[in-house]
């Protein structure tokens, strides 16, 4: 069951995340599978509202649905209490909140790491660049929306310990802002040497193209954007108010997946279904892994207790119990999760915008400092690393 984002002011960020996870199950359904499992896939468009969210879910639960897929966290949060009553999993293509933590065992498993722990992979990113003596100085480009307030408060408290100093961030409206020159204007002016950018949709239009406006780069401040910046956000916003911008994201580009045997499938499956001549929107890459990750979790619990025995509680025990599992076909690395590391994409890589397109910048992906976060953070949020007791 997908709770989509099919209209509605998260549309233009979210659609063809949404098709990718509907066409990968599609495509893998036509595909067939060693087990002979046809895996039937029904969507709402919740829109990322909470109350739309709750009927889809009681709609997904009439129709027996085994595993949810979801984008934004306001599509999980509200319906929390009752994916652990009804006993369905759910797949989260973004970053985890401490809101989404269940006990005792996990029912919502995500991309990456939360918010407040992305903090300590970017700092450490940014500190590893820095050449100068003096201490760095980074600032917070966010929306107001709970996650960027997260990652404003993990900033605050793990700066300090990388030698860097927090100027504070500016959150404007998740919907409808028009105007960012009084955010941008006021974090110039505190002179930062880094500003990080957490939003998406129609703000982060905005946000992107007042900063090129400012020619905040030229006064020698660098930019980078934290996971939510994709091929639609700069085509919308337009290469030239793109170009120089950085990112740090677990979704790979279109550059990458060209080259690698599942990407012939993919691009031939978005011709197919959609009708493009060429794959253009990168999240669809997201969500289509989404879709593989949910697909991977139903055909291992069939595995496990046999299609007779099917159920949400058997798909989320074989979730929990994936080691080394090729889920995404070689688009993201082998997953490993289990009730104290329900995560699936551990892992960052730096992008780099280049004439409106998203390449690879960093060489690989980023190795996360586990030793630097705090015990208590790794409670919080009921976290055990891979390799870690």
């Amino acid at each position: 069951g997908l709770q989509a984002a099919l209209t509605g002011p998260l549309a233009s960020v979210h659609i063809w995340l949404n098709y990718g996870t509907l066409d990968c199950i599609r495509f893998m359904n036509e595909r067939g599978s060693p087990e002979d499992v046809h895996i039937e896939s029904t969507w709402y468009d919740s829109r990322g509202e909470p109350g739309r969210t709750v009927s889809a879910h009681r709609r997904f639960k009439e129709e027996g649905v085994q595993v949810e897929v979801s984008f934004i966290d306001t599509s999980v949060e509200p319906i929390l209490s009752s994916l652990q009553r009804d006993e369905i999993p759910m797949i989260m293509t973004g970053g985890s909140s401490e809101l989404m933590v269940t006990k005792p065992v996990q029912w919502v498993f995500c991309a990456c790491w939360p918010w407040a722990l992305y903090a300590v992979h970017m700092l450490n990113y940014l500190k590893q660049t820095w050449t100068e003596e003096r201490p760095l100085r980074v600032g917070l480009m966010g929306i107001d929306y709970p996650p960027s307030y997260d990652l404003d408060k993990a900033v605050r408290k793990y700066a300090p310990r990388f030698g860097m100093e927090y100027i504070g961030g500016a959150f404007p409206s998740m919907f409808g802002t028009l105007d960012t020159s009084t955010e941008w204007l006021r974090l110039a002016r505190e002179k930062p040497d880094w500003i990080v950018l957490m939003s998406f949709g129609q703000t982060q239009t905005v946000q992107v193209k007042d900063g090129a406006r400012l020619e905040i780069m030229k006064k020698g401040i660098k930019l980078m954007a934290a996971y939510p910046m994709a091929q639609k956000q700069i085509d919308i916003a337009g290469k030239r108010d793109c170009e120089g911008w950085l990112i740090m994201r677990h979704m790979p580009s279109l550059a990458e997946i060209r080259d690698l045997p599942i990407g012939k499938d993919i691009m031939e499956a978005a011709k197919r279904y959609r009708g493009v001549a060429e794959l253009t929107d990168d999240a669809y890459l997201l969500g289509w892994t989404g879709g593989q990750i949910a697909v991977g979790g139903i055909r291992l619990a069939t595995e496990q207790v046999g299609v007779e025995n099917l159920s949400g509680a058997a798909v989320r025990n074989a979730l929990a119990s994936m080691k080394d599992y090729d889920a995404t076909s070689g688009i993201m690395p082998p997953v490993t999760m289990s009730d104290t590391w329900p995560i699936y994409a551990p892992w960052e890589m730096v992008y780099k915008v280049h004439d409106g397109k998203i390449l690879p910048y960093s060489e690989g992906p980023i190795e996360f400092p586990y030793d630097l976060v705090d015990p208590e953070d790794w409670e919080r949020f009921r976290l055990v690393p891979p390799g870690k007791s």
